[in-house]
């Protein structure tokens, strides 16, 4: 059992570039980050849709891969394309503001990090995640979000 998960591990590090998750653009929360988190749980009891699918669950290995320690989220899209979003809390000095990035995408088949996505893929990813997501989450929070590199 301990041998399958050193494997699963350096696999994952493999796959993203030495254990390295990167990262899509960083959206940035004029406000705490309790309040972001109010706003996800507001955000999946209105739509809980966007909770990953039972059918998916097997692909959630990120804590046995050694990235528990990252306090993320998860979002599914059911609509074309199907996917889902590996989402972290990035953690700044200033308390006043909480940030966010898409860490890597699930397409069904895989997980996939920025690095090996096209920009146009990337575009779409990012204003999907814009519309569908972090809309609703400045509308919880009652705060606007900035998003950049």
């Amino acid at each position: 059992m301990k041998i399958s998960k050193i494997i699963l591990l350096i696999l994952v590090s493999i796959f993203f570039g030495c254990g390295s998750l990167g990262g899509f653009d960083i959206r940035t929360f004029d406000t705490k980050k309790k309040n972001i988190e109010c706003a996800i749980d507001s955000f999946y009891s209105k739509y809980p849709e966007y909770r990953m699918p039972d059918k998916w669950k097997t692909y959630d290995f990120w804590d046995s891969a050694g990235y528990g320690f990252l306090d993320t989220r998860m979002f599914y899209f059911n609509s074309s394309p199907e996917e889902m979003y590996y989402v972290s809390f990035l953690k700044f000095p200033d308390s006043n503001s909480t940030s966010i990035a898409i860490r890597s995408v699930f397409d069904g088949k895989r997980w996939v990090n920025e690095d090996n996505t096209s920009r146009h893929e990337k575009y779409r990813i990012e204003n999907r995640f814009d519309s569908e997501i972090v809309s609703k989450l400045e509308k919880y929070s009652n705060s606007n979000a900035i998003r950049g590199n």
